[in-house]
């Protein structure tokens, strides 16, 4: 017998801080007549940091970026007259564009509730589990993602200067694909090194939200081996209070920009990256990520 195919969901916690005191969004479903976090299954393709804030915004009409993960659930459903895994991924979800709510078949109600309330209110327990983590995962400082290029050129396939080697199709779609990633993060600040395959990686996010791309030299191959010491004092324009900034490098340079960002070191695949999260405590959270 098969095993039955899992499926894959994505939502949030949205929240807000309004007179000194901390609400969250509640959605009613008439279908179940339960309140419950916004959360919807992933499309096909779709990579879940895209599907969560898509859900969100579909499901509470209201302008979302996505902050720290809050966990994941894992329970059985009912699917084709079969009972079949679900997992469900949350993350915080910070409010930046309220909007009227307009009433639909899946949902025909929101509720703005402190979070002691929302707790009650609450159908399910497992999303009371996901909300009390909430409160060790926000307020958030900074933001970063760290990306390595999406896949390019083999070396040996190029003639010109190895700085000028380009993407392939593949990496130009992952570059595509960057766009919802980075725009469900709220990214408004872009750095890269001064390679094309790098800057070629984040260009087309960067047009999307119409800001210039900062190169840097120091964070290229070339220039990390030139002077592997350049790279100190980085992390001081990378973070940068109240923004979340992207920044692109290179296999051969990521494992000391990492460790310069205060960010675990580990392997890249062409188009990987983290998302790391700097709270009011100090405390850094991150998650990994393959290419979208």
């Amino acid at each position: 017998m098969s095993t039955p195919a899992t499926v894959f969901a994505a939502g949030g916690v949205v929240w807000r801080d309004r007179r000194g005191t901390r609400e969250v969004l509640l959605v009613h479903r008439p279908r179940y007549d339960d309140w419950s976090l916004p959360k919807g299954k992933l499309t096909a393709d779709e990579h879940p940091l895209v599907a969560a804030r898509r859900e969100i915004e579909e499901e509470t009409g209201q302008q979302v970026v996505l902050g720290p993960a809050l966990g994941v659930q894992r329970y059985d459903v009912h699917k084709n007259n079969r009972v079949v895994p679900k997992l469900v991924h949350y993350w915080s979800a910070r409010i930046v564009g309220e909007r009227d709510f307009s009433p639909n078949d899946e949902v025909d109600r929101i509720a703005w509730l402190e979070v002691g309330e929302a707790a009650r209110r609450l159908s399910y327990p497992r999303d009371v589990e996901i909300l009390d983590a909430l409160a060790g995962a926000v307020p958030v400082v900074s933001s970063l993602v760290l990306i390595r290029h999406a896949e390019a050129m083999k070396r040996k396939e190029w003639d010109g200067d190895d700085s000028d080697r380009p993407l392939t199709d593949e990496g130009r779609e992952t570059a595509k694909r960057l766009i919802d990633v980075l725009a469900a993060l709220g990214v408004d600040r872009v750095r890269s090194s001064d390679a094309e395959r790098c800057a070629a990686t984040i260009t087309p996010y960067a047009a999307a939200i119409d800001r210039r791309i900062h190169l840097h030299p120091e964070i290229s191959e070339r220039g990390f081996k030139a002077d592997p010491d350049g790279l100190k004092g980085f992390a001081r324009s990378a973070w940068k209070t109240g923004r979340v900034t992207v920044v692109c490098s290179h296999r051969p340079v990521l494992p000391a920009l990492a460790g310069e960002l205060g960010l675990p070191v580990g392997k890249f695949v062409p188009g990987a990256f983290v998302v790391a999260h700097r709270l009011a405590d100090g405390c850094v959270v991150h998650e990994r990520f393959g290419a979208p």
